[in-house]
C-alpha cells in the first residue's frame, strides 16, 4: 500500500518534511502518515499509481529542502565554537550562514537523490553528500575564525553585512507591506511568497522581518511606507541591504 517510505533520525525533521509535502500529496489523491520504528521516524506515503510519476520529483524537492532546512542547520549550529545566543543580530547572522549557497546546494542534492520507494535521509547525507558537508564545514570554519567580531554589536553588524553581500540573489523583488501590528511579504506580482527558508509571510516584529529578508535575499526590497513603518526599521534595512531598498508610498 505504501509507495514511499522516507525515514529520518529525529521526529522533528520528519514532521517538518511531512508538513511541507502534506498538501501536495492530498492534491494528488494520496495519503500520508508517520511511524516511529524505535530508531527511525518514517513518513509513509500512499498514492494512486497514475499519480506516482507526477509526485516523485516533488518528493525529491521536499527532501532536499528538508535537508537544508534541518540537517544543514543542525550541522552548522553544532560545530560553531561560540555561543549562539538569541539576540536579534545573532539570529540574522545564523540565518545568513544557513542561506549561504542554499539554492546551489538544493540543485546538487536533488540531482543526486536517486531512490525508488525507500530512503533513509540521514544516511544519504552521510554517504552521498560528504563533499557538501565539507563545504558546510568550511563555512563553519570561516564563522569560527571571525568569532571575535561577534563580541560587539558594531563588528557583528559588519560581519552580517559581509555575509549578506556575498549571498546570491534568491528572487528579484520582495514587497514589504505594514499594518499596525505586523508586516506582509509579497512577490513582485503581489502574491504571497512561498519559500522553504522562511517560516511565515505574516511577521510580527522587526527582527523576524529582517531574518526573513535575509532568507529570501532579494535583488530589490520595496517598502510600502505608511504611518506604521518605523524610522529605525528603515535605518536597519538600509544598513544591511544598502542600495536595494526602494520606498513606495
Amino acid at each position: 500500500m505504501w509507495e514511499y517510505c522516507i525515514s529520518f533520525e529525529d521526529n522533528k525533521t520528519a514532521e517538518i518534511f511531512k508538513n511541507s509535502i502534506f498538501n501536495e500529496i492530498k492534491s494528488h489523491g494520496g495519503i500520508l502518515t508517520t511511524l516511529d520504528s524505535g530508531y527511525l521516524y518514517k513518513v509513509l506515503i500512499a498514492l494512486p499509481i497514475i499519480e506516482r510519476f507526477k509526485v516523485h520529483n516533488i518528493i525529491k524537492e521536499k527532501i532536499a529542502e528538508t535537508i537544508l532546512l534541518c540537517i544543514k542547520s543542525k550541522y552548522i549550529l553544532s560545530r560553531l565554537d561560540f555561543e549562539t545566543n538569541s539576540s536579534p543580530s545573532m539570529q540574522v547572522f545564523l540565518k545568513a550562514l544557513i542561506v549561504f549557497d542554499s539554492d546551489t546546494d538544493k540543485d546538487i542534492i536533488t540531482e543526486r537523490l536517486n531512490f525508488d520507494d525507500n530512503i533513509v535521509v540521514n544516511s544519504f547525507v552521510n554517504f552521498k553528500l560528504t563533499f557538501l558537508k565539507k563545504k558546510w564545514g568550511e563555512l563553519v570554519s570561516l564563522a569560527n575564525d571571525n568569532a571575535m567580531y561577534l563580541l560587539s554589536q558594531d563588528s557583528t553588524n559588519e560581519l552580517i553585512k559581509f555575509l549578506i553581500s556575498n549571498l546570491e540573489y534568491r528572487c528579484y523583488a520582495v514587497n514589504v507591506f505594514s499594518k499596525k501590528d505586523c508586516y506582509f511579504l509579497c512577490d513582485n506580482k503581489g502574491e504571497t511568497i512561498n519559500d522553504f527558508l522562511i517560516d511565515k509571510t505574516i511577521i510580527y516584529d522587526d527582527n523576524n522581518l529582517l531574518v526573513n529578508l535575509v532568507a529570501l535575499n532579494p535583488e530589490k526590497i520595496i517598502v510600502h511606507c505608511n504611518n506604521y513603518v518605523k524610522d529605525n526599521l528603515l535605518n536597519t534595512l538600509y544598513e544591511y541591504f544598502a542600495n536595494r531598498i526602494e520606498l513606495s508610498k
